[in-house]
């Protein structure tokens, strides 16, 4: 699975790279066939958000380490001039706690699944 990280660069800025998840081949939920599972994350929470049609904000921090999964809607995000575009399916590692963030701008109303750790 295929990711964009948020986070904060050396020199405090926030940047993006691609990055992925890895998987092993094991038995998830006996007695069913085994699957390719990730390694596990201990979570804080998980929230459901929506965005309505044209929300966009100049910048913002995250409030917290999180993942982000895009479940419906489209839209794009901006840190330190590089834009990316997003949509149903896209997941994120958004860690770019300290200012000045990343900004986001929604082209049709947006639901993620967010979850924070």
């Amino acid at each position: 699975m295929h990711y964009t990280r948020i986070f904060n660069g050396d020199d405090g800025a926030s940047r993006m790279e691609s990055g992925s998840v890895s998987f092993t081949n094991e038995v998830f939920a006996p007695p069913a066939p085994p699957l390719d599972v990730s390694p596990p994350v201990p979570a804080h929470a998980m929230v459901i958000i929506r965005f309505p049609r044209g929300w966009t904000d100049a910048a913002h921090p995250a409030p917290a380490r999180q993942w982000m999964f895009v479940l419906s809607g489209h839209g794009e995000v901006t840190a330190s001039g590089e834009t990316r575009q997003w949509g149903p399916g896209d997941a994120f590692l958004v860690e770019d706690t300290a200012p000045p963030g990343h900004a986001t701008t929604v082209h049709d109303e947006a639901v993620f699944a967010v979850v924070r750790f």
